[in-house]
């Protein structure tokens, strides 16, 4: 998929998600932690890098039409994966202290 054209639909879709419980429009790819950094598993989505106080792991963040994608880079060289809808994208990114980030 070209970048212009991933969306949160097309995500959803496309993997396993499954829902985050007391977490409304978020979902963790299963499976547990992953060797696959997220441009290899959603191709170049135009994926931003940071540090939060608010999280011991290297963020990684995407937005697409309608959400985004964050995971996160474990010490061990492992990732772990979620995608939001849009309101569950930008409260986690704003949890995180990360706003900013747009499709």
């Amino acid at each position: 998929m070209q970048p212009a054209e991933v969306t949160f639909v097309a995500l959803l879709a496309r993997f396993p998600w499954r829902p985050m419980h007391g977490c409304p429009g978020r979902y963790l790819l299963p499976g547990g932690p992953t060797t696959s950094a997220p441009m290899d598993l959603f191709g170049d989505l135009g994926f931003r890098e940071a540090r939060s106080a608010q999280a011991p792991d290297l963020v990684f963040m995407a937005a697409v039409r309608g959400g985004g994608i964050i995971s996160y880079a474990k010490e061990n060289g492992t990732f772990v994966h979620t995608l939001g809808d849009e309101a569950g994208f930008a409260r986690k990114l704003h949890a995180l202290g990360l706003e900013g980030i747009s499709p």
